[in-house]
């Protein structure tokens, strides 16, 4: 098969890994390309098999020289896969010009009325998959396992959280709510975002420079959620973050705000408002191995459910299928 992937985000997060990823593996049998912006920041991460094709032209959606210039890249795919909501916009409307297969992937419950429109849509979970009108293939992402992690706990208590620093992913929150708990602690926060600024006023505001530290990005992730007591999740939206997959596999214990895809993985016991979290946060830490053990019961069955290898395998079927209903 010819793929070609299409993203507008030249950023590195959470859905830039899962592009990474896919496009990696999946190129080891199949002629593939990435779509991205000039300058995209994360184009050393992909594999030598697959061809970056950075576009130039102004980066809006009603752009005519962006529209040719991708055109002439995704004439010479068989399927175009495109992720987030401008990238689909474009490849919809060049789709009416030329035939090709394309798919799209929605990765959040937030607006994207343009997925309504797209034939074939995979959406990262089922609660993203009940914001389209039509139906959609619902696929969880994969994690690859990282072999011999050695946990090494501090003897402070030590949370972590992990996303883009944006509004949405609620630091501010979590930070006002920590500010209740009245034994020692340490709250690292890894990403970066345009919201750096303001949390790190409000950090200072609270006196909390050497509780909550704001560590930037980070390409050891499973080791920072293996060495922490706690990994918490305070979203205000989401659709299935990789970094809860990337828990299940490395994290002692998950609390989380009741958003999104998440319901569908985590134990009601550890979904929480946010105003909740002290005093669920200082229970965990009263009885710290007994929440442990009842975490790991209850989810140890999921670290088959997110593999890697599965993903792959369901991604590639899907292509096939797709393929298959056009030659019908």
């Amino acid at each position: 098969m010819k793929i070609c992937y299409f993203s507008c985000s030249s950023i590195y997060g959470g859905v830039e890994k899962i592009v990474v990823d896919s496009l990696n593996e999946i190129s080891k049998n199949n002629e593939c390309a990435l779509i991205v912006p000039f300058g995209c920041r994360y184009k050393d991460k992909l594999s030598s098999s697959v061809k970056i094709i950075e576009y130039k032209s102004y980066d809006k959606r009603y752009n005519p020289f962006l529209y040719l210039e991708i055109l002439k890249v995704i004439k010479n795919y068989d399927i175009v896969h495109t992720h987030g909501a401008k990238a689909t916009q474009i490849t919809y409307l060049l789709n009416k010009i030329i035939p090709f297969i394309h798919i799209a992937t929605k990765h959040n419950t937030r607006k994207g009325k343009i997925f309504n429109k797209v034939k074939n849509v995979v959406s990262v979970s089922s609660e993203v998959a009940k914001t389209i009108t039509h139906s959609s293939e619902v696929l969880y992402f994969g994690i690859k396992k990282t072999l011999n992690l050695e946990s090494k706990k501090n003897d402070i208590f030590t949370m972590i959280a992990v996303g883009r620093l944006d509004p949405i992913k609620g630091f501010d929150k979590l930070i006002d709510q920590v500010t209740k708990l009245d034994f020692d602690f340490v709250l690292n926060i890894i990403g970066e975002g345009s919201q750096k600024a303001k949390l790190e006023e409000l950090i200072s505001s609270k006196n909390l420079e050497k509780k909550v530290l704001l560590l930037g990005f980070k390409d050891n992730i499973p080791q920072y959620l293996s060495n922490s007591h706690l990994q918490v999740i305070s979203s205000l939206t989401e659709g299935l973050p990789l970094t809860l997959l990337e828990g299940i596999l490395n994290s002692s214990l998950i609390i989380s705000t009741p958003v999104g895809g998440i319901v569908e993985v985590l134990d009601e016991d550890y979904l929480l408002k946010i105003e909740e979290f002290p005093n669920k946060i200082t229970d965990i830490y009263k009885d710290y191995e007994k929440y442990c053990e009842n975490f790991k019961l209850k989810h140890e069955s999921l670290k088959q459910k997110f593999d890697f290898d599965d993903y792959s395998k369901n991604l590639l079927k899907y292509y096939e299928g797709c393929i298959n209903a056009k030659t019908l």
